[in-house]
């Protein structure tokens, strides 16, 4: 087969014989990935239908095409929110990608990793094979976690089809921030500062001028800092009197023009320039030392492009306005200015844009990934376009 064709799927036994029939013709299969010029591109979006909502036990299970924005609807109707779906950060993403991208969660700082709201799945492997993992309780994600080992960010080993997610209730109050402040210095007391309270803010969200230009389609000069207090009114009134306090002691203004938090689920697929999520984590102390080491290493590059993302748990993201065939040294070194700071890389730019990652935990999943897919026909490695 040399041309490439979109495939609907809406159920585990058709995906199953497009990945046996594919094997046997090593034809690339492509899913939350660019295609490429020839192989099969995998659509789910219309296996969508919820297959089991318990609301008495705060769990739902759901196939891969139902987004997350649906899915908070759902329950939110039923006074109920899955964490991760939230907020609008990642509104547009299907719950089948959001686990493939490794359960990203804005609201970790308080709720933890999404990983956490992840109770079981059900996974298509490249070789026709299927298999479930995890259950409807938290006894039956004991021992060995192929729950989350499957659900590593962007590994592709196989095809999550079937999720159990773990609910929780609403809060009873919520009160949000959006506001202006001139320093990072400034922005990384707030930020210090909202880690001293004894409890966190449900989320937290940062970006510079030249990101936070882009995010909110209106100019700014300065960061800009959007965040959430949650929890019972009490709880939250007591909180929003302190930060209040926080806000004048770090300089902080009500921003000119409020906004809603942007939905960032395509963002890396169809904003204009190169946008690069989830691959740089650096303690929140070091952040204003690195976001230097990216301006110095952008001037030196002769490109325009800042930082965002969930500055309290030192998730950072990188928007660069143009790039260039440099952009792998670029990365590159990005990456080692974080681990000198005592931070790391995700190394999911090598995943997406390279060969796969390095080290002994790459070796390992490479073997892996082998024995579900001899012919390594899914999503073979991509080359940067933009």
């Amino acid at each position: 087969m040399n041309v490439s064709k979109t495939v609907a799927i809406a159920s585990s036994e058709q995906l199953q014989n497009i990945f046996r029939q594919a094997q046997q013709e090593k034809n690339p299969v492509y899913l939350y990935r660019k295609p490429g010029d020839y192989g099969i591109s995998l659509d789910l979006s219309k296996w969508n239908e919820v297959e089991e909502f318990d609301v008495d036990n705060l769990m739902i299970i759901v196939p891969p095409g139902i987004l997350l924005r649906e899915l908070n609807e759902l329950v939110t109707a039923k006074g109920l929110r899955f964490i991760p779906a939230d907020s609008p950060y990642l509104a547009g993403l299907s719950v089948g990608e959001w686990v493939y991208r490794g359960c990203p969660n804005l609201s970790s700082w308080k709720y933890g990793a999404g990983k956490h709201f992840l109770l079981g799945s059900s996974y298509v492997f490249p070789n026709g094979e299927i298999t479930d993992v995890g259950g409807k309780c938290i006894k039956n994600v004991s021992g060995y976690d192929l729950t989350r080992f499957l659900a590593g960010a962007y590994a592709d080993f196989a095809v999550g089809v079937r999720f159990v997610l773990k609910l929780m209730p609403q809060p009873a109050c919520r009160r949000c921030y959006d506001v202006a402040i001139s320093s990072l210095a400034d922005v990384n007391r707030l930020v210090s500062a909202l880690h001293s309270q004894p409890v966190p803010p449900a989320w937290l969200y940062w970006a510079d001028a030249a990101a936070g230009s882009q995010l909110f389609a209106q100019q700014q000069a300065a960061h800009r800092i959007i965040f959430e207090l949650d929890g019972n009114a009490a709880e939250v009134n007591d909180y929003a009197a302190a930060v209040d306090k926080l806000l004048i002691a770090c300089n902080a203004e009500k921003a000119a023009l409020l906004t809603a938090l942007p939905d960032v689920s395509q963002l890396e697929e169809q904003a204009a320039g190169f946008w690069l999520l989830d691959e740089f984590k650096v303690p929140y102390p070091a952040i204003s030392e690195f976001a230097e080491k990216v301006t110095a290493a952008l001037a030196e590059f002769h490109w325009n492009g800042g930082l965002f993302g969930q500055l309290a748990n030192g998730k950072i993201h990188l928007y660069v306005e143009k790039t260039d065939s440099r952009l792998n040294s670029f990365i590159a070194r990005l990456q080692t200015e974080a681990a000198a700071l005592g931070g790391a890389a995700s190394g999911k730019y090598e995943r997406v844009y390279g060969d796969g990652g390095s080290g002994i935990l790459a070796v390992i999943e490479k073997n892996f990934k082998q024995q579900l897919d001899p012919a390594q026909i899914f999503n073979p490695a991509a080359e940067v376009t933009k």
